[in-house]
Order: structure tokens, then sequence, then C-alpha cells
């Protein structure tokens, strides 16, 4: 994915030309992200196909396969089919199967799963992982694989993948009694009389198989556990993002930067201005200070940036403000 033979910075940031443009201020995205803006004025906007970041990855990596292998790179040592989840609510009717997430109380979520798991104890074992996520481990079938990142699926049309899991039956048929539990459930019965959205469904990935492939001279990090633990599974390393500026650059690098696409699926703890912050003195602002590598920056946003060394030459080239960028990014109708 390098411009030339020179290390490449391959820079992973979902959603940044998907930001609300309402909500950016001109005076105060020009003072707080100077970095960024000057990528913006002088990198090459190449157009970009791959829209989510696992496919981004993938292609990145080099695999011959749909999905990764979240759940090995997790629990590497574990030879038993696995999985990850999340409680999710799914809106399905006769053509169309939408994920949403689903805010609760902690307890309450631990109290469904905590439930479900004890109740399905015969066909599989499931254990708690951070930021209310789950693995499990299937005892009787196979799991469903080939599913997009739990981030990826969120606010998008999934009947494809429900579709494609019918032609596992054993899977598709626990599946189904799981969703019927978590609707009769007493969290869901107290929700649907509140008028919250229930916790009707579970959005399951990462069942994918390792096929044992390596990237070589290739430093990784990303603010994301999962994204580490995928850098730890193919580069063999794997560190948080705010160690960029502690690191000596003089290899290749994969940056994931899930700040963003987090913001926009729904994660409220931080405004879009407090993010921009965060990419940019983590990321923009450490990287554009090197002079030996070509920097990608894939967006999943129609095109991606390129720069290199040369790229603050071309000085004729105008300001660029991000809210620019970004209707510029836009199909045009």
């Amino acid at each position: 994915m390098s411009i030339d033979k020179k290390p490449a910075i391959d820079l992973i940031i979902p959603g940044l030309l998907n930001l609300p443009i309402h909500e950016l201020s001109f005076a105060e995205l020009a003072s707080s992200t100077p970095a960024l803006h000057k990528l913006l004025r002088y990198a090459s906007r190449v157009p970009a196909a791959l829209a989510d970041v696992d496919e981004i990855l993938i292609r990145r990596l080099g695999l011959q396969q749909a999905a990764l292998p979240f759940a090995h790179a997790i629990r590497p040592q574990h030879k038993g089919p696995q999985l990850l989840f999340k409680p999710v609510h799914l809106k399905a009717d006769i053509n169309n199967a939408i994920v949403y997430p689903v805010n609760s109380d902690e307890d309450k979520l631990l109290s469904i799963i905590n439930d479900l798991t004890e109740f399905f104890k015969d066909d599989c074992e499931v254990i708690s992982l951070p930021d209310n996520r789950w693995l499990m481990t299937l005892l009787n079938c196979e799991p469903v694989t080939e599913v997009p990142h739990y981030l990826t699926a969120l606010g998008k049309k999934v009947t494809h993948y429900l579709e494609q899991s019918k032609a596992n039956l054993e899977w598709f048929k626990l599946f189904n009694e799981m969703q019927m539990f978590l609707y009769q459930h007493e969290v869901n019965q107290h929700r649907q009389q509140t008028g919250q959205l229930l916790i009707n469904s579970l959005w399951c990935w990462g069942a994918d198989q390792y096929q044992g492939e390596k990237l070589t001279d290739t430093l990784w990090f990303s603010d994301d556990s999962d994204m580490r633990k995928i850098g730890e599974l193919y580069a063999g390393n794997a560190d948080y993002i705010e160690n960029i500026k502690l690191t000596d650059i003089t290899s290749n690098m994969v940056i994931i930067d899930l700040s963003i696409l987090k913001l926009l699926k729904g994660n409220d703890d931080l405004d879009t201005h407090q993010v921009l912050q965060y990419v940019e003195e983590n990321c923009f602002e450490v990287l554009m200070k090197t002079r030996k590598h070509q920097i990608i920056v894939h967006t999943g946003g129609g095109f991606n940036f390129h720069y290199g060394a040369m790229s603050d030459l071309k000085f004729w080239k105008k300001y660029s403000d991000l809210r620019e960028v970004i209707l510029q990014s836009q199909p045009q109708h």
C-alpha cells in the first residue's frame, strides 16, 4: 500500500469524512488541528472503494478471507469454535434488518447475559470482556463466519448476514432460541414498559479462522483493544496510540484510530471537537513531523490521502477546511 519504496504509515481513521458538518466550527478547527489541515491541503486525494475498517485491514494484511479472526486473536490458545458478541436491538421487518446499539445500566446488562449463559450452559461457555463484550465458545455447533465487526454493522442493513446464517442450521436454531430467551427476560419486560429499545438480539462476529499470516517490520498501534489483539496476532506487536510519540519511527506502521467511528456510532462520552483534538495530538501532530515515510490516511469515505516528504512543496495548493473536504467527498447528485 506504499506510494513508493519508502516505509509506509497506514493511518486508518474510518469516519473522518463522515463527520457532521454542522458540528464543526471553522475558527476552532483552524486553531486546534493545524497538522490535520496541513495534510488536507498538501496530500494527494486518491479514490478509494473500501468503506469499512474490516475491508481496509484485510486488504492491508493481504488476507484471502472476508472477515477478521477477532476471537482467535483474543484467545489464540483455545482450539474450539469461538466468537465475540454484544447485545443489540435488531429492528427487523419483511425486507430489512438493522442493528442498533442499546444503552443499559451495566448491572442489568450483566443480569441478562449471565442468565442467558446459565440457561444455555449445555450449548456454550461465555467469558466477559471489557466494554460490554463477551466471548462465546460453542460446544455443539459451528459459528457463523464472514460477519463484519460490531462497529461496522451498527446502523446498517444486515439482512444478508442473517439470511446467510440460515445455511448453518444448528447455529441458526441456537441463535433463534437465544433471541426468544432475551425477548422474554424480565429486563426486557421493564425496558418495554419504559419505552426503551429491547435487547432482543446479539451481534456475533470474529469467528473466522486464522491462517498463519505474519507481517514483518511493521509497528502496530490502536486505541481499540480488539484491534491491538489483531496487531499482536499478525504483526507480533501492538501498542496504544498515545505511545506513538515515544516511538522511533523507522519501519512500516499500521495505526487504527476508531475514536471518530465510535462517536458516529453512538458513543456520547466525547464531542466532535474533543475527538478531533485527540486525533490531532496523538496521530497527525506526531506523524506529520516524519520525513522518512509515506503516509496513507484511510478514511473509508470516497478517497484516501497520500502524503510524502515532498508533498508540502506544492505551495500553490489552497488551504482546505475539513468541512469543505467532507462536502467534496460526498457523491454529487
